[in-house]
């Protein structure tokens, strides 16, 4: 489908715009991100019902762009997302050597249903094409097995131009409806599918290796040992931001490391060395006393180096000593956690298991699931018009235990008449 021409005083379609927000963020509950580039870049953050009622008003012509994905806070960062919503796939065919046309005929035919699934939306962006599968949405706990979808695609697509440096949770891409001023032309959807994909579906139906439980001989698969590192990288970049919060971003005397580290991690799990540092200085200004931006930059330029060489491989016991991470704190974090604090949480657990065992389908321990089979016992027999002796008799139970539930019935029957 041949896009059409826009010159720079043409409005926005905001039909189409607003048609496009709403099938991506229906329901959503987070905060969603709203880009303009023209030509510096701003970000703005809205819930649902005010982006799409205000949708004319926020919406530009030229260069808007939309997160896919939504927020805790009004801040487009990894530590913040609240709803995983779509996978996507920016492709660049300006920079392969196909046309949007042969690219579109070769997903169409070759692709779809047997590598990769239909997407939801095959978007022409201006000068490329947006591969978007819209996902029931999951909590960003499912970040690590999100990521690994998100790799297994890029690698199906990246003979077509797919770009490594958009493939981040925290993406914003063009808004249908709006100008791409590069190319001159609107943003349009090209195809669109009528589906609602769960991301177990895309993993089961796409990456079975995932799933494998079975221990074989030889070298683990590839995809088990990239969703595991992308689950360990996720849950240092959210431990490190919990460090900070807790401490109430006062870490003088551990700023540089906590972005040096930052900034690793957050180039390994994302892929994007340009990304990881624009965070890295983000969360400085989160501080209570922040860094010189350029100190930030010179200061943590080793972790780009580290994370393209794979330099480093700290241990718990390591990042404990190099944060100072109390025992108190560590009860809040997810992985950088001691021995002792492993046990405290494998204690729990097992107290947990427990007191499950001890519960019945009812949710009832032995003595309460006791306690009310003989009142319903008594119940019964003393709406049959048995006298206190007879039941006592007849059920074993001691006669005072007999008059207090009786009492019990009583008391009930009077207050629901009463009432």
């Amino acid at each position: 489908m041949q896009a059409f021409k826009l010159k720079e005083n043409d409005e926005v379609n905001i039909d189409e715009s607003r048609k496009h927000l709403t099938n991506l963020h229906k329901d959503s509950e987070g905060y969603i991100t709203i880009a303009k580039k023209n030509p510096d870049y701003s970000q703005w953050h809205y819930k649902k019902d005010d982006l799409l009622q205000r949708s004319d008003e926020i919406i530009s012509n030229i260069n808007t762009y939309v997160s896919q994905n939504t927020f805790y806070r009004p801040q487009r960062r990894i530590e913040n997302i609240k709803e995983l919503r779509a996978v996507y796939i920016d492709i660049d065919c300006y920079n392969s050597k196909y046309t949007k046309d042969a690219v579109q005929y070769f997903l169409e035919h070759d692709l779809y249903g047997s590598k990769i699934p239909r997407p939801n939306y095959l978007i022409d962006s201006g000068r490329g094409l947006y591969y978007v599968i819209l996902i029931k949405p999951v909590p960003s706990m499912a970040l690590p097995l999100w990521y690994a979808v998100q790799r297994y695609l890029f690698n199906s697509l990246k003979q077509f131009g797919a770009d490594a440096n958009a493939l981040d949770p925290t993406r914003v891409l063009r808004i249908v409806g709006t100008m791409n001023s590069k190319s001159g032309t609107c943003v349009e959807i090209l195809d669109a599918y009528d589906y609602e994909y769960s991301l177990k579906e895309i993993q089961e139906e796409y990456l079975p290796e995932i799933n494998k439980k079975k221990k074989s001989k030889g070298r683990p698969k590839k995809m088990v040992s990239l969703f595991t590192e992308y689950s360990l990288y996720h849950a240092r970049v959210i431990d490190i931001t919990k460090v900070c919060e807790l401490r109430n971003y006062d870490v003088e005397g551990h700023r540089e490391v906590i972005l040096f580290l930052y900034r690793y991690y957050s180039a390994c799990f994302t892929e994007d060395a340009e990304e990881a540092l624009r965070r890295a200085l983000e969360l400085n200004d989160m501080f209570k006393k922040p860094l010189p931006e350029n100190e930030v930059i010179r200061d943590t330029k080793s972790a780009t180096r580290a994370y393209e060489n794979k330099l480093y491989k700290y241990t718990n016991t390591k990042l404990i000593e190099i944060l100072d991470i109390s025992l108190q704190e560590q009860e809040h974090l997810i992985t950088i956690i001691s021995g002792k604090e492993k046990y405290r949480r494998s204690a729990e657990e097992q107290k947990e298991k427990k007191k499950a065992k001890r519960r019945n389908e009812n949710g009832l321990t032995k003595r309460e699931q006791d306690r009310l089979d003989n009142i319903n016992a008594v119940k019964e027999l003393y709406e049959k018009g048995y006298k206190q002796v007879q039941i006592v008799k007849e059920l074993g139970l001691t006669k005072g235990r007999v008059s207090q539930i009786i009492k019990e019935i009583k008391e009930k029957k009077f207050n629901e008449t009463s009432s």
